[in-house]
């Protein structure tokens, strides 16, 4: 589901990007830390693993200078694909 090209927390079927920051610090507490940015998700995890790999996937000096700035740090305020739920009683 990662690899859709939705925003992380709604390819997981999350209600919105808070929640899976939570889901995140709580069992992966380490690496949600290190996102101090709030850079998105998906573009922190790739990042984490091209710095593993020992390679940068940015060619910007830092991401102050980056022309994709937005893409990685920008509103990800969306509806939520998950219906409200009905009581039914």
């Amino acid at each position: 589901r990662a690899m859709r090209t939705d925003h992380l927390w709604r390819d997981l079927g999350l209600s919105n990007r808070a929640e899976l920051s939570r889901l995140l610090a709580r069992h992966f507490p380490a690496l949600a830390a290190g996102n101090t940015k709030n850079m998105k998700w998906k573009k922190y995890f790739y990042r984490k693993l091209c710095e593993a790999e020992g390679f940068s996937s940015c060619t910007a000096p830092s991401c102050g200078e980056c022309h994709d700035f937005e893409s990685c740090f920008g509103p990800e305020e969306v509806e939520s694909r998950l219906s409200p739920t009905t009581n039914v009683g």
